[in-house]
């Protein structure tokens, strides 16, 4: 069992508490010892004084949510209150995180389930893992799920993983949302000719699981406020600024697409071409991704957006519920080294389904 010797508690005194900090003896079953009270804020709760407070006692202590305890004076001759822990593992009292703190340690004096939503809802953007769960309390691991099959049905949670257990609140998938949203608009204002922000920026930035960021982005791409351009991501409503020769540049590169049909020049031979650097060279490409003039396929291939629109109407305009590698080489001119890759961007798609040696028209 994991020991602390810091944690946050409701208290009842006997009598007005005056000093703070408060040195008293701390009886815990069969355990006292020595220990100091930070006094946080008096509660009027069922007619009752109660006192929230933070404990650092002198020897590390086993304890779980709401387990009881008794505050004697320094000499163990006098009760000066008792005690139920409300957070075993608090971290050091903030003056500026006051009004959070009370409002966790009120919530944490309910039931477990509203236990378990105030954990997750005070851990923000950073979840809880399941043995951070299962340290707080005494439950097991299936009375916790019930109740977070409760809290996801209700909209007030989500799982990020069954086994072990993660979570995250919606109320910090939506705090996150909103500072990815913030901080983007800032970065477009500072950096105009950029495609986006790479998401190991953000992931950095906010210091979270690769789990969490991904479903916040997933959250905003599907709400439309961004636009996820594969290791990047950018509001949707930002467009880049070019500078006139970079407009003729998406010009001569949508013309060589549109000519060439299916290209095979490579990323360098491109930049070669174009002279552009590896950073301007994907920001053309992006760009002419978004105006849906071009496809970009798996393997470095690159389709302008027209003619991946004809194969798609000859492959469903064809009369075929299957069509054949070869089949699919005759329908296009292309060889087998082109027709592959094409045929898996078709699947990808949604526009074909591979079984086995053919592929089913969807």
């Amino acid at each position: 069992m994991t020991k602390t010797s810091c944690f946050d508690a409701a208290v009842e005194f006997c009598d007005r508490v005056k000093e703070d900090p408060l040195s008293v003896l701390l009886c815990v079953e069969q355990m006292t010892t020595s220990a100091s009270l930070r006094l946080i804020e008096d509660q009027i709760m069922a007619g009752k004084i109660i006192t929230f407070v933070q404990v650092h006692s002198a020897q590390p202590l086993s304890l779980k949510w709401k387990q009881p305890f008794t505050i004697k004076s320094p000499d163990g001759r006098e009760i000066w209150g008792k005690g139920t822990v409300l957070d075993p593992f608090a971290g050091k009292f903030i003056r500026r995180q006051k009004k959070r703190r009370i409002q966790y340690l009120q919530d944490l004096l309910g039931n477990e389930k509203q236990m378990l939503l105030a954990i997750v809802q005070f851990k923000g953007i950073h979840g809880v893992q399941e043995r951070e769960i299962i340290s707080f309390g005494h439950h097991t691991r299936d009375f916790l799920l019930e109740l977070i099959q409760e809290l996801e049905t209700e909209g007030r949670i989500r799982v990020l993983e069954f086994s072990p257990l993660f979570i995250i609140s919606q109320t910090g998938i939506a705090f996150l949302c909103e500072k990815i949203l913030s901080f983007l608009g800032q970065f477009h204002e500072k950096h105009p000719g950029d495609v986006g922000i790479q998401k190991e920026k953000l992931q950095k930035r906010y210091d979270v699981h690769s789990r969490i960021l991904t479903l916040a982005l997933k959250h905003l791409t599907q709400d439309g406020q961004i636009k996820d351009l594969d290791d990047q991501v950018a509001l949707s409503s930002f467009e880049m600024a070019l500078l006139p020769e970079e407009e003729k540049i998406l010009d001569r590169m949508e013309e060589m697409y549109l000519n060439d049909k299916f290209q095979s020049v490579s990323l360098d031979e491109l930049q070669r071409s174009f002279r552009l650097s590896s950073k301007r060279l994907h920001k053309m490409l992006t760009l002419l991704t978004e105006r849906k003039k071009i496809v970009l396929g798996r393997d470095g291939f690159i389709l302008h957006s027209r003619w991946l629109d004809e194969v798609i109407q000859k492959v469903r305009n064809s009369g075929k519920r299957e069509l054949t590698v070869t089949e699919f080489k005759e329908m296009t001119g292309l060889t087998r080294k082109y027709a592959i890759p094409l045929l898996e961007l078709l699947d990808q798609m949604g526009i074909t389904r591979r079984r086995g040696s053919t592929r089913k028209i969807l």
